[in-house]
């Protein structure tokens, strides 16, 4: 390994390069915005992970906005609010805001979520 170049970044770290306090860090290690792993006490990030991150955060179609959601399927924005709050749909918590990753609405969407098959009003 090549001295000086470091692998992973602390919670602290990834705070500074993504200018996000240390407690949203951790909430999106916890709702599995990027990968990391415990070490004794201290979370270490992968800076893959990071990059990863920054790839998919320049990408406005890897996660959605609750009005964006909203828009795209003609409801309300509270509507949205209260099925990720219900689980119906996937989503990730990132500081005070949700985002809804693109797969998450394309599971929900195709009825692949729902164990019972899709929506019973439409089986005959």
């Amino acid at each position: 390994m090549e001295s000086g170049k470091k692998l992973v970044l602390t919670v602290d770290e990834m705070a500074g390069r993504l200018g996000a306090h240390r407690d949203t860090i951790l909430d999106m290690i916890h709702a599995g915005a990027f990968r990391a792993r415990l070490v004794g006490r201290a979370w270490k990030i992968p800076l893959s992970s990071l990059e990863e991150f920054l790839a998919g955060r320049d990408n406005p179609l890897k996660a959605l906005s609750v009005e964006e959601v909203a828009e795209a399927l003609g409801v309300h924005r509270n509507t949205i609010s209260a099925m990720l709050h219900d689980g119906s749909i996937r989503a990730v918590k990132v500081g005070r805001t949700w985002k809804v990753p693109v797969a998450a609405l394309e599971e929900f969407l195709s009825g692949r979520d729902n164990p019972e098959g899709g929506n019973p009003q439409s089986q005959s």
